[in-house]
């Protein structure tokens, strides 16, 4: 398993040349022939509600202006055997947000430009990206080295990505 994985809509991921390094990977999976076509990146309202629809749980190193992000992102609830037991643990979790600097909280409309998992369980990555593909297009995850490029596509089948998924 990954100690870190990022996420990040595929759309930027292309704009900013991303496309060729990523086939490039040692392993991908869902890479497109063309580009997609430029689209609105998530808020960080989408993004929390994405992880309360995929039923997962983690640390947020994120504030969010007038709201508990803990009704979303809970803790978890048994740390001890959380892991073992295939619980939806998404680590510690990092916001990138359009025009936010910092530790300053950010706002539910804002835009979030990738999404940072640290010691996630990987079956809860693909649940909370599986999730948020549906509100927000094509997501492309990679790991902290680079290795493994995996996108997910709104409309995929979990099952079916799980058997593919290399975290």
């Amino acid at each position: 398993m990954s100690r870190h994985l990022v996420v990040a809509p595929l759309h930027a991921v292309v704009a900013d040349g991303g496309l060729e390094w990523a086939a490039g990977a040692e392993s991908s999976f869902g890479l497109p022939d063309e580009p997609p076509a430029a689209g609105e990146l998530p808020t960080v309202g989408e993004v929390l509600s994405a992880f309360g629809e995929a039923g997962c749980h983690g640390v947020p190193w994120f504030q969010v202006g007038g709201h508990d992000v803990t009704r979303d992102l809970p803790g978890c609830p048994d740390p001890a055997t959380c892991a073992s037991t295939g619980g939806l643990d998404l680590g510690e979790v990092t916001l990138g947000v359009d025009g936010a600097a910092g530790d300053e909280p950010v706002e539910l409309g804002q835009a979030v430009t990738d999404i940072g998992f640290r010691k996630p369980s990987g079956p809860a990555v693909l649940a909370a990206v599986v999730a948020l593909a549906s509100q927000a297009g094509p997501l492309l995850v990679v790991d902290d080295g680079g290795e493994h490029v995996f996108v997910v596509w709104p409309g995929d089948d979990s099952a079916h990505l799980a058997t593919q998924w290399p975290w």
